[in-house]
C-alpha cells in the first residue's frame, strides 16, 4: 500500500477505474519519480518538484500537468475535453486517452515552461512629475522601485478626475518615496541584491 493507493481506495467507486488506470499509466511513464500527496492529490515529483498531480472529482478525474504543457500543446488534441490554465478531465465512462496524457507528460519533463504572467505595460513619466521627482530629490528612488510600483503610482495619479485629486496622490507618492518603504500605504522592503 502507498499513499496514493490508499487515496483511490477512499475514493467513490465509480471513479476508482479510471484512477487505477491513470496511477498506472503514470506509473509507467514516470518511472524513476516519486510519489506523494500534496494539496490533497496523487502527486509525481523527482529532483525536488512535482511534475503531475492527477485526482478525482465529482463526474471526472482530472491530470494537473501545470500550466506549461496545456499551453504548449497543439490547442486542437485537447478541444474535446474540459480543461483549465493547470488541469485537464476525462469523464468516468471514456477510456483514458493515454497518448495524449503521455504527450503533456513528455512535454512536463522536456520543461514546457508556465505561460508567462502578464505585465503592466510600462508607463512613461510625465513632464509634470518627473519635475517634481526631481525637484523632491527623489528620481532615484522613484527609478529603483519594480516596474509594477512606478506603473501603478502613475497610473493611479493619472486616473484622478480632479487635479486635487491628482496633487494629493503624488504628494503621496512623494512620501512613501521619501520614507522607502512604503507603496500605496502598505509596507514594503526592497529585495537586497546578492553579492
Amino acid at each position: 500500500m502507498t499513499e496514493i493507493t490508499d487515496y483511490i481506495d477512499q475514493a467513490a467507486s465509480n471513479a476508482q477505474p479510471q484512477l487505477r488506470a491513470m496511477y498506472q499509466l503514470l506509473k509507467t511513464l514516470l518511472p524513476t519519480a516519486q510519489e506523494k500527496i500534496s494539496y490533497a492529490k496523487p502527486t509525481f515529483y523527482e529532483e525536488g518538484r512535482d511534475l503531475v498531480y492527477f485526482g478525482a472529482n465529482a463526474h471526472d478525474i482530472a491530470l494537473y500537468p501545470t500550466s506549461g504543457p496545456l499551453s504548449a500543446i497543439d490547442q486542437a488534441k485537447i478541444a474535446a475535453y474540459p480543461h483549465s490554465k493547470g488541469a485537464i478531465r476525462f469523464a468516468f465512462d471514456q477510456p483514458l486517452p493515454e497518448a495524449l496524457i503521455a504527450e503533456l507528460v513528455t512535454l512536463r519533463l522536456n520543461g514546457a515552461a508556465p505561460a508567462a504572467p502578464k505585465r503592466r505595460p510600462a508607463v512613461p513619466v510625465p513632464p509634470a512629475i518627473a519635475d517634481a521627482l526631481t525637484e523632491a530629490g527623489l528620481s532615484k528612488a522613484f527609478a529603483s522601485r519594480p516596474p509594477y510600483q512606478r506603473t501603478d503610482y502613475l497610473n493611479w495619479i493619472a486616473q484622478a478626475k480632479r487635479p486635487a485629486t491628482r496633487a494629493k496622490r503624488q504628494a503621496q507618492m512623494l512620501a512613501e518615496l521619501k520614507a522607502g518603504n512604503v507603496y500605496m500605504k502598505m509596507a514594503w522592503h526592497p529585495r537586497k541584491k546578492q553579492e
